[in-house]
């Protein structure tokens, strides 16, 4: 209900079962004269009634309302009165529905905002993995290229594909090949410092992004570490599987300052450790 049909019904209210002046002054001869008449019944000395009028034996200025008016004036306030509770229910059906209409209305935002923050969710994560995707990498690296300057070492991206991950969808099926993605997220997300990403690109591709780390080798360090994480055996479905990551890594400003570049370079560096069999490289450097 809106702020116009309140009012309109709270006017409605007022002018349909508040008395007028005019029957407010009748209604107060008729108080004056049913007390008047009282104070007759009960005084000692009236014990003969007499017809007159209740005033003539204790004068009450006003109080001159015969018998039938005061009947007729009681009806017209019982039905007043009537009128008024009428109102006042139909009021309060009318804020009962306002107050019910709120309440949906509130469920309704809750479940469209759980609707949009889910969308949103979807939207930068892997299905599979629930790891953030590439989308949510390339904000990231975004942001981090752009808080890169002298006092603030630039990002790095880390590039990890698993080896011969075909041939285990391929001899073991589809289910045992997502399990095996699912625990390599798992052990990098693990292997990692506190606050570096981790991220599902697509298919056996990984990457992770780390910040702050401006010498080689502290990240030599991490993808060593990265490395015998995801190449201890792995027991899916009865099986003992053994996965080896090729991982390639690429430094800003060293090999770009612009996401795109960044990402070629470990992409490319990624398969140079591939190609090479030599588990970990480093976008330019030799065998």
């Amino acid at each position: 209900m809106g702020t116009n049909q309140r009012q309109f019904l709270w006017g409605k209210a007022l002018t349909t079962s508040w008395p007028t002046p005019v029957q407010l002054q009748r209604w107060n001869r008729v108080f004056r004269a049913i007390r008047a008449q009282w104070f007759h019944r009960a005084a000692p000395q009236a014990n003969v009634l007499l017809p007159r009028r209740a005033h003539s034996l204790y004068p009450t200025p006003g109080a001159d309302a015969s018998l039938p008016e005061c009947v007729a004036a009681l009806e017209e306030m019982h039905q007043a009165l009537q009128r008024e509770i009428a109102q006042r229910q139909e009021l309060e059906r009318a804020f009962q529905g306002t107050r019910k209409a709120l309440i949906q209305a509130k469920a309704d935002l809750v479940r469209v905002r759980g609707g949009e923050r889910q969308a949103r969710h979807l939207a930068l994560h892997d299905e599979l993995t629930a790891l953030p995707n590439r989308r949510h990498l390339l904000q990231q690296l975004g942001q981090a290229l752009a808080q890169h300057g002298p006092e603030y070492p630039g990002p790095t991206v880390i590039y990890i594909d698993l080896d011969h991950f075909k041939a285990v969808n391929d001899t073991h099926g589809h289910g045992v090949g997502d399990e095996v993605l699912c625990i390599t997220a798992a052990r990098l997300s693990a292997a990692v410092r506190h606050g570096d990403l981790v991220v599902r690109l697509g298919g056996d591709e990984f990457a992770c992004l780390l910040q702050g780390v401006a010498e080689t080798a502290p990240l030599r360090q991490l993808c060593t570490k990265l490395l015998e994480a995801v190449s201890r055996p792995m027991k899916v479905a009865n099986l003992q599987l053994l996965v080896c990551p090729s991982i390639g890594v690429a430094m800003c400003p060293q090999h770009g300052t612009v996401a795109k570049d960044l990402l070629a370079c470990a992409d490319a560096a990624m398969y140079a450790a591939k190609r090479e069999r030599r588990g970990i490289a480093f976008y330019g450097e030799t065998a």
